[in-house]
């Protein structure tokens, strides 16, 4: 008996850990990779070089030596994921489902709204101060309630938030250096749930929550070198950032609650490195180059510890997850049309990391590709606009599970992306 509710508990928790809303995932992991208007039209290829916008200081601070004076620049992403399973069964040969349970299970994904703020100031000739408010992990899924992997997650529903303050360094004109500290905020709200009764412990109807919220610290640093006039050289550092996710865990049935107590989950958000290259190729055109990787193989296991006094799920559960490290590589260009007008295009291809043997219905996430296009509008020398649209190709998720329940399902994904930008100089 145990065992099973401590599957259903272990069940909501990763989804705390794992998810972080990232049920239609739209970067590795259940990383944002949203982060700007103008990297997002070109794909992202080249965004750890700096562009003309601020935003690329969250993939590299060093590029903040790219802005004089006075910056300010708001973004915004709308994403618009689909992912569905239509097949779901518990056993792989299909077909096989409880009365009254469906194998569809909706279409997981959530719209969503990805903020993004940021700002600087020169201080001086060499001295850069700069400030990024983002949220670098997060969105939703919601699946029927009556589908055959409820059990394993019906709702996902996670926030952050980044803020990272950072200083830069122009060392001479072809070099700078920059550091910056990470506030990392995270926000969960997370059900499970059992549409069939799972003899002879699990009756029908049977209902898992958790909730819960911690704060940790990480770093950033970044490096970027001018060799020549016409080339430019980037390389951007995000630290791991440590969690303890603290909460609440509730077994419910009919609304009516038959357990609660306080669970905990440790988490371990992965470091990043981001390296861009920007190479003017004419006055007009610029070809970008963009490699980004992902230390998500440090997440081998998942330990969940919940209240023993909380009947009959208290105690500690371990499952593995035994995930790969990702990467994503990116192709782009840019071309000056008018002294105002820029516009952008970009290819890339994305290594998931999230192995089928440990995909979950919370996380169906695979490999993607990336095709992109945007364009900046200068008003004026103070004033400039950026919009970005992206289509990405998931490749199915194919999920194979026996713990709460047997669970065999085939998510078709792709996912939509329109991103808007203003910056203000003075």
């Amino acid at each position: 008996m145990s065992r099973v509710f401590a599957a259903a508990l272990l069940s909501g928790v990763s989804a705390f850990v794992l998810i972080a809303g990232q049920g239609s995932a739209q970067a590795a992991g259940f990383a944002i990779r949203e982060q700007s208007a103008e990297g997002q039209g070109a794909a992202f290829a080249g965004i750890g070089a700096g562009g003309a916008d601020l935003s690329s200081i969250f993939f590299n601070p060093a590029t903040i030596t790219l802005h004089d004076g006075w910056q300010f620049e708001a973004d915004a992403a709308l994403i618009v994921p689909y992912s569905r399973a239509d097949d779901g069964s518990l056993s792989p040969a299909g077909a096989l489902l409880p009365p009254g349970v469906s194998g569809d299970s909706g279409d997981v994904g959530s719209l969503e709204f990805v903020p993004a703020t940021y700002a600087s100031v020169q201080v001086n000739d060499r001295l850069y101060l700069g400030l990024s408010v983002n949220a670098p992990f997060g969105l939703s899924t919601k699946a029927n309630e009556d589908w055959v992997g409820a059990p394993h997650g019906v709702k996902s529903q996670v926030t952050t938030y980044n803020i990272s303050p950072m200083i830069g360094l122009k060392l001479s004109d072809e070099l700078s250096v920059a550091a910056g500290v990470q506030v990392n905020y995270v926000d969960a709200t997370l059900t499970s749930h059992f549409p069939f009764a799972v003899a002879p412990v699990v009756p029908e109807g049977l209902d898992v929550r958790v909730k819960g919220d911690d704060w940790g610290v990480g770093f950033t640093a970044g490096l970027m070198w001018q060799p020549t006039a016409t080339t430019r050289i980037g390389l951007g550092f995000r630290s791991m950032i440590e969690h303890e996710l603290e909460g609440r865990a509730k077994v419910e049935q009919g609304g009516a609650t038959l357990s609660s107590g306080d669970a905990t989950a440790p988490l371990d958000l992965p470091e990043t490195v981001t390296l861009g290259i920007r190479q003017e190729i004419t006055e007009r055109a610029t070809l970008l180059l963009g490699v980004e990787w992902a230390n998500w193989s440090r997440f081998k296991t998942l330990t969940v510890n919940s209240e023993k006094g909380l009947a009959p799920i208290g105690g500690e559960s371990v499952t593995p997850e035994h995930w790969n490290d990702s990467w994503f590589f990116s192709l782009g260009g840019e071309y000056r049309w008018s002294p105002a007008l820029t516009l952008r295009a970009g290819v890339a291809y994305e290594d998931s990391g999230v192995p089928t043997s440990t995909r979950t219905p919370r996380v169906p996430d695979n490999n993607r590709y990336w095709v992109s296009v945007g364009a900046s509008y200068a008003f004026s020398e103070r004033l400039s606009f950026s919009v970005a649209y992206s289509h990405l190709f998931v490749e199915d998720g194919k999920v194979a599970l026996e713990e709460p329940t047997p669970l065999h399902a085939e998510f078709e994904q792709d996912i939509d992306i329109v991103s808007l930008s203003g910056r203000v100089s003075w």
